[in-house]
């Protein structure tokens, strides 16, 4: 589903101040500030108030629905490493290869991979199964509805939309803040902003990555075609 940030954004955007289009030494520092602004991957995603309550709910929007696919990433690797230990699977193993393990260690309770579109699961075809069994239900389970989580994200529409009328929502913000230093505060902070936003959609790209590899083991386990 499509996120449009511009027809919540760009149309409200006013006439730009071209009395504001001025600079000095502080305003080239907050610039210089900004380009090295770091966002550590595996750490929340914070945004900084620009004062605007629309563009401040876009990024606190976007904010939440990166961290929740952050936290589907941490699940997936977390429900991996647990498949991987259990069954005696090397670091470097495949998805697959350990599914293949798995399925010869309980060969005598007809287990059987299975797939339907991004769902996956474990079937086995007899009602009583030793525990490690269940426990490996459970984490494929989890695996999944991780593996779900990230590739379902709106994240990437959302920052596009962002892209596709910053010039626009400098103008916003400017206009929003009658004092000098006021605004020029405030349009750090929006810079500030989308840099963190520009480094998120790497790691938004990479954890879709991680997903789409769990789905293409998964689906080679289950004799499928991605």
């Amino acid at each position: 589903m499509a996120f449009s940030c511009c027809f919540a954004c760009c149309p409200l955007i006013a006439e730009p101040s071209r009395e504001r289009e001025r600079l000095n030494p502080q305003h080239s520092r907050n610039r210089e500030r900004i380009r090295n602004v770091n966002f550590t991957k595996g750490t929340p995603l914070t945004m900084k108030r620009v004062n605007v309550p629309e563009l401040d709910a876009l990024f606190n929007s976007i904010a939440e629905t990166f961290n929740k696919q952050q936290d589907h990433c941490l699940s997936l690797q977390e429900a991996t490493q647990t498949l991987r230990n259990s069954y005696d699977c090397s670091p470097v193993s495949s998805l697959s290869v350990c599914m293949e393990k798995i399925l010869q260690e309980h060969s005598a309770y007809n287990v059987q991979v299975c797939m339907e579109g991004y769902r996956f699961w474990l079937d086995v075809g007899v009602e009583e199964v030793p525990q490690k069994l269940k426990q490996t239900q459970q984490q494929v389970g989890k695996l999944n509805f991780a593996t779900k989580g990230i590739v379902s994200t709106t994240i990437e529409e959302m920052i596009y939309s962002v892209h596709q009328c910053q010039d626009s929502l400098m103008e916003k913000v400017k206009d929003s803040s009658p004092e000098y230093l006021d605004w020029m505060r405030l349009e750090s902070n929006l810079k500030e902003n989308i840099e963190k936003i520009n480094q998120a959609q790497k790691f938004s790209e990479e954890y879709r990555e991680e997903a789409n590899y769990v789905l293409l083991n998964m689906a080679k386990s289950a004799n499928l075609t991605l």
